[in-house]
């Protein structure tokens, strides 16, 4: 390539509004709104709680849409690739989440090596509680697989002979592969901190959902 030939790409953040800038017209608002409220002092109450309502749903806008996000199909792909290899390497057999060395790993029937797990990564952001039952535990891992991880866009559980059953609907990353899918390493590396055992996770995926059968052994 010719030394004077440059190429770049733009660092500009994409915009969750288009073309628009929703922040910029609320804090234009505000501003008018305030002076409005000084220009007019029989109406500076509401014209100021106007205008302050604007200018915070301006700088709340402006955070929002300075956030970097990764679209689905791009953390997908990641997944589904490097599961997949990770599974090749291991023989493909089934596996389950157990106690290693103070953290959880993953074992691959058939295979003697451990794997870091994904939801061990995934959970350090959840308030850990090793002297919880599994009734206790469980619907925290439920509720932050929706709104901490915002995996999922809704989850129920319900108690099964030798463990429970997970049922996940509109999961954030795809189910073509389920290898240590994000929202079965969550349940696993979850539940094994409190059974203080493995944990074998069968994930299945069924039309837009992803039904999650957990056995304590």
């Amino acid at each position: 390539m010719d030394n004077s030939a440059h190429v770049a790409a733009g660092g500009r953040l994409r915009d969750r509004f288009g073309e628009r800038d929703p922040a910029s017209l609320f804090a234009v608002l505000g501003v008018l709104l305030l002076a409005g409220g000084v220009a007019v002092p029989d109406f500076e109450t509401l014209l100021f709680a106007w205008g302050g309502t604007a200018l915070f749903a301006a700088f709340l806008l402006r955070v929002v849409t300075r956030t970097v996000t990764l679209p689905a199909a791009v953390t997908t792909d990641v997944h589904a690739t490097m599961a997949r290899n990770a599974r090749r390497l291991t023989g493909g057999g089934s596996s389950r989440y157990v106690p290693e060395d103070g953290s959880v790993a993953l074992a691959v029937d058939g295979s003697e090596r451990r794997l870091d797990p994904v939801g061990e990564r995934l959970l350090a952001t959840v308030d850990d509680a090793p002297d919880a039952t599994v009734e206790e535990r469980l619907p925290v891992l439920v509720d932050a697989l929706v709104n901490d991880l915002e995996l999922a866009g809704r989850a129920s559980a319900v108690p099964v002979e030798g463990g429970v059953e997970v049922t996940v609907t509109d999961s954030r990353v795809g189910t073509d592969e389920l290898f240590d899918h994000p929202v079965a390493s969550v349940l696993g590396v979850g539940l094994v901190r409190v059974v203080g055992g493995p944990v074998r996770v069968e994930p299945v995926a069924e039309g837009e959902q992803l039904i999650l059968t957990c056995r304590f052994e």
